[in-house]
């Protein structure tokens, strides 16, 4: 398929400090956003781990501020943006 024919997809990369024992509460809301592809919970400084799918960097800006940010018992989030795709570097 060549590259023409994809769609551009932004990917992220989202870890989320939870309040503690809120963990699975928001793990299990966090998966329900259409937005969330994938989510993990983790140990250390980071709680959560968010696969994060949108077709702009203005979706993906009111997902993080909007949606996720205002989620009861989220406390901090950092976002990493994919740099090079797989249909970039020739993955897929």
């Amino acid at each position: 398929m060549e590259r023409e024919s994809l769609a551009v997809m932004i990917i992220g990369y989202t870890l989320a400090r939870v309040l503690p024992a809120k963990e699975e509460e928001v793990y299990r809301k966090v998966k329900t956003y259409p937005e969330v592809k994938d989510v993990v919970l983790t140990y250390g400084e980071y709680d959560l781990l968010l696969r994060v799918e949108v077709d702009t960097l203005e979706e993906l800006d009111n997902f993080i501020f909007n949606k996720l940010r205002t989620t009861s018992g989220i406390l901090a989030t950092t976002t990493l943006i994919e740099a090079k795709p797989k249909w970039i570097v020739g993955d897929g």
